[in-house]
């Protein structure tokens, strides 16, 4: 997470670090500087997320939220979002796999 942290300072483009995987689990740590953006298709289903530094926005078309530090969400399955830094960030995926 240091590593993410100081990378994040000089990163232009969001950053991805796989923290751990196993049985059927994934945690990944996504940095994401102020204004950068991802959209839904830059991460698996079903995810939640779980803010460690900074603050993100989970916008809709319809609505947007504010998420920081210690703020959990369980991302939803709506058609058209994306996450947006509001400040530098860095932030938690965890994603179970659903196959069988």
């Amino acid at each position: 997470m240091t590593e993410l942290a100081q990378k994040l300072k000089s990163s232009e483009v969001p950053l991805f670090t796989k923290i751990h995987e196993q049985d059927g689990t994934t945690i990944t740590a996504v940095g994401l500087k102020r204004g950068l953006m991802l959209k839904k298709s830059d991460f698996p289903k079903p995810t939640r997320l779980l803010v460690i530094k900074g603050e993100i926005d989970f916008n809709t078309t319809s609505e947007s939220r504010r998420y920081a530090c210690y703020e959990s969400y369980e991302i939803p399955e709506t058609p058209d979002y994306s996450l947006e830094a509001w400040d530098d960030a860095i932030f938690l995926l965890f994603n179970e796999s659903t196959t069988i």
